[in-house]
């Protein structure tokens, strides 16, 4: 099956109507976001985990300066392109000495090993983690942004991502919560986790979040 880049996901719209008939909180910000924008795909599998790489730890702004610099001095970021390029070069476009170790790991495994990222889009969203996991750079967040962003799964509750962990204890106007609290939250977005997620991520930045 081809992959489609930029299309709304099929299941976007039922989503959107089940999470603003069970959360009145979660419809008002719903209601308040462009209808244009959604979830969608616009990278390869390399790029996305690479720019979740890039973006571990760190803002929206400052993973999105790490890339332009990136971009700058090598064009495009491929796995073939990471896999060639000095770790000097990579330095200077602002990456830690950590994550320059974890993005040539991941470009080697992609050069040399390409099988081992065939067929992700059959499998179920643990196993999947647990693969990609097993790569040195990549935890349970990373796995979860390739889950939501390359492959746009729908029910993805990434309780390690800080963003949407302070809004939604902003939104939901909770003292102190515990994971507990949220997921007990979650329960009302149904299979629907991603895209209550996606609309949250718009109190952290109204720019669109994207791997």
């Amino acid at each position: 099956m081809t992959i489609k880049y930029n299309k709304k996901p099929v299941y976007w719209e039922k989503a959107k109507k089940y999470l603003i008939k069970n959360d009145p909180v979660l419809r008002k910000i719903i209601e308040s976001v462009n209808t244009d924008h959604f979830l969608l795909r616009n990278s390869t599998s390399f790029q996305t985990l690479a720019n979740a790489i890039i973006g571990q730890q760190i803002s929206i702004a400052a993973a999105s300066s790490v890339l332009r610099k990136l971009k700058s001095k090598i064009k495009a970021v491929s796995a073939k392109n990471i896999y060639s390029t000095s770790k000097n070069v990579l330095a200077n476009s602002g990456l830690s000495r950590q994550k320059i170790t974890y993005l040539k790991i991941l470009s080697e495994k992609f050069v040399k090993e390409p099988n081992y990222f065939y067929g992700f889009k059959n499998l179920e969203d643990d196993v999947i983690i647990s693969r990609l996991c097993k790569l040195k750079g990549i935890g349970e967040w990373t796995a979860q942004m390739y889950l939501i962003f390359q492959l746009n799964r729908p029910n993805v509750l990434p309780l390690a991502d800080i963003g949407f962990i302070n809004s939604v204890t902003r939104i939901y106007k909770l003292n102190k919560p515990k994971l507990s609290d949220i997921v007990s939250i979650s329960k009302k977005w149904g299979k629907y986790k991603t895209i209550a997620v996606w609309y949250i991520w718009r109190i952290i930045d109204p720019k669109i979040v994207q791997y």
